[in-house]
């Protein structure tokens, strides 16, 4: 990706709604960077910053989030995918109507990952023969 001038960010963060704005320069935003990069022990938290930064600016599609980060940070698929899934659960939900706005207005579709989002349910215990620990009912 090109690399924009602050000016040139500047000017695009002005036309952003007031919810995306107060994504970027949040103070929470900037805790849940710290803390993903942290977490995944990550040595460029300022690059992880850049691209978060750039999918709430409408620059970087969510969905390649996970890829970019991947590529640009040097991380395995594992560590890639889930600083992004925790990206994703404390970032851009947070304003994610704004981005689906953002984001249809540029063309471009946001697509979740169906099988992220699933919620994996614990198969049943199955019994393997009488319960030892009670008496039997005549």
């Amino acid at each position: 990706m090109e690399e924009l001038s602050r000016d040139e960010l500047w000017e695009i963060c002005k036309t952003l709604s007031p919810e995306l704005k107060d994504a970027v320069f949040s103070e929470d935003t900037a805790d849940a960077i710290w803390n993903i990069a942290k977490l995944h022990e990550m040595k460029d938290i300022s690059k992880l910053g850049k691209l978060t930064g750039q999918v709430l600016m409408g620059l970087l599609p969510p969905q390649f989030f996970k890829d970019t980060i991947k590529d640009e940070l040097g991380l395995s698929e594992d560590i890639a995918k889930k600083a992004s899934m925790e990206m994703e659960h404390f970032v851009f939900n947070q304003v994610k109507d704004e981005l689906n706005k953002l984001y249809s207005e540029a063309g471009v579709k946001i697509e979740e990952d169906k099988e992220e989002t699933k919620i994996k349910e614990k198969p049943p215990e199955q019994k393997k023969g009488p319960d030892s620990y009670r008496e039997p009912v005549s």
